[in-house]
């Protein structure tokens, strides 16, 4: 029985040896009958460099002076790309630029052939195109705020997230001589001041993104067009503080301020005097209307100047300093040329409300009439004792 399996055994390991050898003959009769197969040099640290509808790929020709050219398929091969090569003595860089190309991610083959027309091994690479779906959810940065003073504009933005490939923004605005300016912001800039600014005019700016490091384009989002609003206090309001200056040359702690008209119930601290805080204890000058201990009541107190304004809307801001919790008190905007009583302020008044101490306190109002005569300014209702409101500044802003 031994010698029998042994047999069987021999005979089988023949047999795989003799199918093997046919297999072989096989393979060389398909696909080496020309010879053995050359391959030419591939094609070494490839790279995809996204672009706007278009996509660079670029890598190294290292070994192998005879290549002569480099193609570059994509669809299924449907599509190629022969890109000529002049090789050097040395390392080559290679770099083929694909244009008109569909949006989205794609899969690319590259080859490089030598003058014999062998070709290398494939080589492939994954890339992305970029295109209008990408362009159209580019956001613009926010800004926080914006404020005309002077003959410039400051702006104040918000930080751009890195992670989304924002770089800065690019900004135009119109001088004081009608040119065009540009100015470019930084992705990590907080703030910027456009000097010498027209005033009334706008500005616009857009944001530029890299979507990738490799990226061989710029992408850019829709221009947004910005009226900031405007510091005009200066042009309307005289003396707005902080640090009052007063009328009347007094220089103890109650006198009148400059150039703001005040009721006589206001002027109650003795010899026609009132309506500006000198207390040592305060930071500087205050508007006051105050009826303390010993002091006559103010039933109708106002402290207001008068002034036409152009169409739009406009913001005063008054900040104050310490108020009682007693009495009326009113910041009030009122058409004519004065504001008008207390009681009347509901129902006059084109904006009013109640001052809270130790703030700025903001009104928004809106004047229609081409040239508006208008009041602004401060009253109160102080017919109780131990009241009274200061304030340390005002302001009027003039809003898109």
């Amino acid at each position: 029985m031994k010698t029998t399996q042994s047999y069987v055994t021999i005979l089988l390991s023949i047999a795989v040896v003799l199918v093997a050898c046919r297999k072989m003959d096989d393979y060389k009769d398909k696909y080496l009958s020309g010879g053995s197969i050359t391959y030419t040099g591939k094609i070494d640290s490839v790279k995809a460099h996204p672009g706007d509808g278009r996509i660079m790929l670029s890598g190294l020709l290292i070994a192998d002076p005879k290549i002569t050219e480099m193609r570059i398929y994509w669809n299924n091969r449907t599509d190629s790309f022969v890109l000529p090569v002049n090789r050097t003595a040395g390392v080559d860089t290679v770099r083929a630029i694909l244009k008109n190309m569909e949006e989205g991610v794609k899969t690319f083959t590259l080859v490089t052939i030598d003058k014999y027309g062998n070709r290398s091994v494939n080589v492939t690479i994954t890339g992305r195109i970029f295109g209008e779906v990408y362009k159209s959810l580019l956001l613009n940065r926010t800004l926080k705020d914006g404020l005309f003073a002077g003959d410039s504009v400051s702006l104040d933005w918000n930080i751009l997230d890195a992670s989304t490939g924002a770089l800065g923004s690019e900004l135009k605005y119109t001088d004081n001589s009608d040119n065009v300016q540009t100015a470019f912001v930084n992705r990590t800039d907080s703030k910027t001041v456009l000097k010498n600014y027209k005033f009334g005019t706008t500005f616009q700016y857009r944001t530029l993104y890299l979507p990738d490091t490799l990226a061989i384009d710029t992408f850019y989002s829709q221009y947004q067009h910005v009226t900031v609003k405007a510091d005009v206090t200066g042009v309307y309001l005289k003396n707005a503080g902080p640090g009052f200056a007063n009328s009347d040359g007094g220089t103890g702690r109650w006198q009148t301020p400059a150039d703001w008209i005040t009721t006589p119930d206001v002027r109650n601290g003795g010899n026609d005097i009132g309506g500006l805080d000198n207390g040592s204890w305060l930071p500087s000058k205050a508007l006051s209307i105050e009826a303390w201990s010993g002091m006559p009541p103010v039933p109708n107190g106002k402290i207001y100047q008068t002034f036409a304004l152009p169409a739009g809307k406009y913001i005063l801001t008054v900040t104050a300093g310490d108020c009682s919790s007693g009495g009326i008190k009113y910041i009030t905007v009122a058409p004519g040329a004065s504001l008008p009583d207390i009681g009347d302020v509901p129902t006059s008044a084109i904006a009013y409300r109640t001052i809270a101490k130790n703030t700025d306190n903001t009104l928004e109002f809106t004047v229609t009439g081409a040239s508006t005569q208008v009041s602004v300014g401060l009253q109160a209702d102080m017919t109780g004792t131990n009241n009274y409101m200061k304030a340390f500044k005002v302001r009027l802003m003039k809003l898109p």
